[in-house]
């Protein structure tokens, strides 16, 4: 049974009142009265309606700050009485990017739930940037993903990873840098010292296909750029790592991908790169709020991740 709050966080996430009642399965005009009868009892709107698409007002701000406050308190105390329960019943909230739910988590899930099946699985996925930020204000239990402040999380390193650079085997950069080029044998075997790295300095006039801003591998790419003094030829922007890889492939450009990746998904048109930089290395790792209570639930999920690692 959903609350008035349930709702209007649900239009909040959803930033649409119709998105939202296809997901809380009740039909708009009653979502609507649900929230004109709580901004009645505030005093003032929650919502902005005059943009698109709808956005908070500075009440609405107000009062989605509180919800997710009372969300966190409603959440501890359902984990604690879950933890009396000897891990039996609960749930663990998970998120992490496209790829990470693509090639990472799927693994960690099938362990878990083999030792805990009474345990519910919830997760997440959207870029490195607003998961970070769920998982701050508690909407998710724990993140996959790179680069935590240390500050503001605890964090569990489960592997490093190398980045690449891919491209066509029959494209013109694999052509003029053939020298350089490797295949996903050769990753995958510890063979990438067999062709030297190329430097990114080098790569000026050619086309790259990068990930949007909130991507951990965008960040990376501006840094590698910007310590190379090149201006890059974006040829696409996009928001899925797979997506990038995949269509380097057709031979559109010159993306970015991580040794997970190519291990998981090595692409028969491909050839690889390995890139001069400091930032073409990173730790994929599991985190949570600094000081967050830890379920037992998601203690065993954490203790799960880094095991299916040890095990490779």
């Amino acid at each position: 049974m959903y609350s008035a709050m349930d709702y209007i966080y649900e239009i909040y996430k959803e930033k649409s009142f119709t998105k939202a009642a296809q997901k809380l399965f009740v039909s708009q005009p009653a979502l609507s009265a649900s929230v004109k009868k709580v901004e009645s009892e505030l005093g003032a709107e929650i919502f902005d309606r005059s943009t698109s698409p709808i956005s908070l007002t500075e009440a609405g701000r107000i009062y989605i700050e509180a919800a997710e406050q009372i969300y966190a308190v409603m959440t501890g105390l359902k984990e604690r009485i879950d933890d009396i329960n000897g891990l039996r019943t609960g749930e663990v909230t998970a998120g992490g990017t496209n790829f990470v739910s693509s090639c990472v988590i799927p693994e960690i899930v099938k362990n878990y739930s083999a030792r805990f099946p009474g345990i519910a699985l919830n997760l997440v996925e959207s870029n490195s940037e607003e998961l970070k930020r769920l998982a701050l204000s508690g909407g998710v239990d724990a993140v996959i993903d790179y680069d935590f402040d240390g500050a503001l999380f605890d964090i569990t390193p489960l592997r490093e990873e190398k980045i690449y650079l891919s491209a066509a085997k029959d494209s013109p950069q694999a052509q003029k840098y053939a020298n350089y080029a490797l295949t996903d044998g050769d990753i995958r075997h510890g063979r990438e010292n067999r062709a030297p790295s190329i430097e990114i300095s080098a790569l000026g006039g050619e086309p790259f296909i990068l990930l949007k801003k909130g991507n951990d591998m965008n960040e990376r790419a501006v840094k590698m750029f910007a310590e190379s003094a090149i201006r890059p030829n974006v040829a696409l922007m996009l928001d899925q790592l797979m997506t990038s890889y995949t269509l380097s492939c057709k031979g559109l450009g010159m993306a970015f991908v991580p040794d997970t990746l190519i291990d998981a998904a090595p692409l028969k048109n491909a050839v690889y790169f390995r890139i001069s930089s400091p930032h073409a290395k990173r730790t994929l790792a599991i985190a949570k709020k600094k000081n967050k209570y830890a379920s037992k639930a998601l203690t065993q999920f954490i203790i799960t991740a880094a095991a299916s690692f040890d095990k490779k």
